[in-house]
């Protein structure tokens, strides 16, 4: 009896195979410009098992949450026609729509190392990604053999820390069905105590994510048609979040970002989720740049050792994103004027008036590297203008040298680096985008001291460094890693989500123009 049900069932199997197999390359066929890897995805299923192969629901959840999370950070339109296709999908054509999926992102996750930059900086994503990588395809076969398809696309998952709390903050926003709350308007400077129509401000203040439902209506019971105190803790609470002065003033920043939609901080919030993939395996020791956060911040397993201010690049003059190290710290540096900033910023000022370049401690050199100094004299002023100037700029050392007292060394072709800087007045201020690309460091005395203390230089030892007038480089025992990102939302030590304005308008250029 048992024998004979073998049979059957090897009968049953040789009969529905081949059903299978046709009702898979029918769909394929018919559906073919709707999907990314068509003739790959078909090649999947070629199989000699016949079931279908996301019965997992973990599986599914996996794929649709990633895919949701590119749909909301709108890097490409077709992703959205696809997850919604996945969501009305069932049995066989959800199982092969899934797996063309699964191609897809992987094939995105693979490529993110080379191409995320111009992607979620101001790109967007591609439709066509070209062929996937062979252990794209290899993977997903043994996630079939194996019944491991819930761990593979666990892997799409940023590996990130910050990552599930983001996730979970994002879908505090998401209502594709909240209807349309009225904005707060205001026409002049709003301070505490004056007059004004509260229920407009306390809404907005509940879509930015600063207030609960149930706060919303306490707030509006006690209202009295005033800017009270209770209220006026609530938006320096807002604005500090937003990375605004905490001064309790309504003016046109804290009113743009009040007036922010939910669907907006969404968008930006996947956006930056994306972002997090790009430096997602930090080393154990790293110096991490925030460029719309103005901060700084240095690590060593997981602990917090240092933080700064910092001031980045104006937007003219954009600080790159970098991945590169901390090997020594140049004491009293001289500094080699970039060609640019040497033709856009100070020859037209020498031009002006040849006392300048002494004023502010300028030699001019046949190159960088030489010795030899041109006296200002010397150079036929009459004869060359700011673009056919033949020669270098290079600033001595001291007090007005334009890197101050210590210069961070991180080699990279753009000759980015960390450094001191003469002008502090800057870090008071809230907005700090005003270098040519380098980044100024508020705290560099204490940063250079800590990282002589860790490269085993004795306090007498950095202060001879330090006071010598001359140029003296202090080498670390070990290089750290130092990366500078572009973070405009990230979640912060107490699970708040902290917004930042976006200064180089990486945020807006990657927003479809619908």
């Amino acid at each position: 009896m048992r024998r004979s049900l073998v049979i059957i069932f090897i009968l049953f199997l040789s009969w529905v195979r081949p059903i299978y197999a046709s009702l898979s390359d029918t769909y394929l066929q018919y559906h073919h410009k709707q999907f990314f890897y068509p003739e790959v995805t078909k090649s999947l299923y070629k199989s000699s098992e016949p079931s279908l192969k996301w019965y997992s629901p973990q599986a599914r959840k996996n794929l649709e949450n990633q895919l949701a999370l590119l749909v909301l950070a709108d890097l490409n339109h077709d992703l959205e026609a696809r997850y919604y296709l996945l969501q009305n999908s069932k049995n066989l054509e959800y199982d092969i729509l899934a797996t063309d999926t699964l191609i897809y992102l992987l094939t995105y996750q693979s490529q993110i190392p080379k191409k995320g930059k111009s992607w979620f900086f101001g790109g967007r994503l591609d439709k066509d990604l070209g062929e996937p990588r062979h252990q794209v395809i290899s993977s997903i076969n043994d996630a079939f053999t194996s019944g491991r398809l819930t761990y593979l696309t666990q892997t799409l998952v940023p590996s990130s820390t910050q990552y599930e709390d983001f996730y979970r903050r994002l879908l505090s926003y998401y209502d594709p069905y909240s209807k349309p709350i009225e904005k707060f308007s205001s026409f002049k400077m709003l301070r505490p105590n004056q007059v004004i129509s509260d229920v407009s401000l306390i809404n907005r203040l509940r879509v930015a994510g600063e207030l609960t439902k149930e706060e919303s209506s306490k707030l509006l019971s006690n209202s009295n048609g005033l800017y009270s105190p209770q209220l006026v803790e609530v938006v320096k609470r807002f604005q500090k979040r937003h990375g605004l002065a905490p001064d309790g003033i309504i003016g046109p920043k804290t009113k743009y970002w009040l007036n922010m939609s939910a669907k907006e901080r969404v968008r930006i919030m996947a956006l930056n989720i994306q972002r997090l993939r790009l430096w997602e395996n930090k080393r154990e020791r790293y110096v991490l740049v925030n460029i719309p956060s103005y901060e700084m911040s240095y690590w060593q397993d997981n602990e917090l050792l240092f933080h700064s201010k910092v001031i980045v690049g104006k937007p003219e003059r954009k600080t790159p994103l970098l991945s590169t190290y901390l090997d020594s710290i140049v004491f009293n540096p001289n500094w080699k004027v970039p060609t640019k900033i040497m033709k856009e910023d100070i020859l037209p000022k020498v031009f002006d008036d040849k006392g300048f370049l002494l004023a502010q401690n300028f030699e001019i050199v046949p190159t960088w590297l030489s010795d030899d100094v041109i006296p200002v004299d010397d150079v036929n002023w009459e004869q060359v203008s700011v673009d056919t100037f033949p020669y270098k700029l290079r600033q001595k050392s001291g007090n007005s040298n334009a890197l101050g007292r210590y210069k961070f060394n991180t080699p990279n072709r753009n000759a980015i680096y960390l450094h001191d800087t003469p002008s502090r007045s800057l870090f008071s201020k809230q907005h700090r985008a005003y270098s040519s690309g380098c980044i100024r460091v508020e705290k560099a005395s204490e940063f250079a001291q800590l990282l002589m203390k860790e490269s085993h230089f004795s306090k007498k030892e950095y202060r001879s460094y330090h006071q010598l007038p001359e140029t003296k480089e202090a080498f670390l025992s070990q290089m750290i890693s130092v990366y500078t990102i572009y973070q405009t939302a990230w979640i912060d030590e107490k699970n708040q989500v902290q917004f930042r304005d976006d200064i180089y308008k990486y945020d807006q250029w990657s927003k479809s123009k619908k």
